[in-house]
């Protein structure tokens, strides 16, 4: 039997990655740059082998947009999964982002912003997303998403701290492959992480990763 494998992939550059504002909420559209659909290309020639029986994007424009040209002439069907928006950010909506990342300095992950949500709230979210592609029945799953959401993955597969684990960046539109056994391990950790209450220490000023839309060019943070 085949194992089944499921590649995450952020979105390509989008116009707000450059000018480094912020966007949580899918009726706000925000595309791709020319870098951009060229990071999509080049995933697209990276991936060209697999064949994928689901691919999942999130109610954001650029994931869809980012998704289409990863597809290519396959005939897989876009799903869109709102388990895996990005992060609502309330009043940061169309910051900068040093706004926020000042705001989320002094605040733990389980605060919201006003009119916004937790990061904890954004992980039980996320964990719900990755159930649902765990119970989608898929053999070879593609899904372009946001920074955090991966990000949150990519921490809790090193056995870290999903939302305060070393990786605060994900790169734009390069992808990574998990098998099912290693993605269901993540998910009990970050559903794990979820669960319980913040406590002193599981967050520091210095955590100061962007969401995932407001990124610099460079993906530094």
């Amino acid at each position: 039997m085949t194992a089944r494998r499921f590649t995450f992939l952020r979105h390509g550059e989008s116009t707000y990655n450059v000018r480094g504002i912020l966007n949580g909420d899918p009726t706000v559209s925000v595309t791709l740059t020319p870098k951009g659909r060229q990071q999509a290309e080049n995933a697209h020639r990276l991936l060209a082998r697999m064949d994928f029986d689901l691919a999942v994007h999130t109610r954001f424009e650029r994931t869809l947009e980012t998704l289409r040209i990863v597809l290519g002439a396959r005939q897989t069907t876009p799903v869109a999964y709102p388990e895996f928006d990005d992060v609502q950010v309330g009043d940061f909506e169309g910051a900068p982002l040093t706004d926020y990342r000042e705001w989320r300095s002094t605040h733990s992950p389980q605060e919201s912003p006003p009119g916004g949500e937790s990061r904890t709230d954004a992980l039980r979210r996320y964990v719900a997303g990755y159930d649902r592609l765990l119970g989608s029945g898929a053999s070879e799953g593609l899904a372009v998403l946001h920074d955090i959401p991966i990000r949150f993955l990519v921490n809790a597969t090193h056995d870290t701290d999903p939302i305060a684990g070393p990786h605060q960046s994900i790169h734009n539109a390069v992808p990574m492959t998990v098998d099912e056994d290693d993605l269901r391990r993540a998910v009990e950790r970050m559903r794990a992480r979820a669960a319980r209450p913040t406590h002193e220490g599981d967050y520091s000023p210095a955590d100061t990763g962007a969401a995932s839309d407001a990124m610099p060019p460079s993906n530094d943070i």
